[in-house]
């Protein structure tokens, strides 16, 4: 377990599935995500089954608990490349506003910590679509560098977003 002060990040377990499921199908979620298909238990079993069995693993993912030991979201480091040591990060919270959280702030800075501290990785990243301003001010807020525009990326909405890139640098 990773312990924060007001969250914990722990292993996510099979028992855990239906709820993820819930929240990546969630309209509020599923707009502001690559993911286009609505998942079903045989889609989160298969990818929950891929996290064990990658070698090295490719996907790093925790379950957010509040410090009474409810579940209140995922996260973690996914699309990792050990050779070039990088890797994005990945959030669901099932809060609304969940970015102006103080849980937002603190699950980033663990995985931070996690992803340079434990795994010395040197520059962790994120993807964020123009459907998701709230995303994008958080990690301007918590110093993430612009790195670029990607052009009508997204089809969403009946039209075509931008997606965003931010990152951080261990050294930052």
């Amino acid at each position: 377990m990773i312990l924060g002060k007001s969250i914990n990040l722990r292993s996510l377990e099979e028992d855990d599935l239906t709820e993820l499921k819930q929240w990546r199908n969630s309209p509020e979620t599923r707009i502001h995500t690559r993911e286009f298909r609505l998942l079903n238990m045989i889609n989160q079993k298969s990818w929950f089954e891929s996290l064990h069995t990658q070698n090295p693993p490719k996907f790093i993912m925790f379950g957010i608990e509040n410090i009474r030991g409810k579940i209140i979201g995922v996260c973690g480091l996914t699309y990792i490349d050990w050779k070039n040591r990088h890797a994005e990060i990945s959030i669901i919270l099932s809060l609304k506003n969940w970015q102006k959280s103080k849980y937002a702030k603190e699950t980033v800075n663990l995985l931070l910590k996690y992803g340079f501290g434990e795994l010395n990785l040197h520059r962790l990243w994120v993807e964020i679509f123009e459907t998701a301003p709230d995303n994008i001010e958080l990690f301007k807020n918590m110093n993430f560098k612009f790195e670029g525009k990607l052009r009508g990326k997204l089809w969403r909405n009946k039209k075509w977003n931008d997606s965003f890139i931010y990152s951080k640098l261990m050294s930052d």
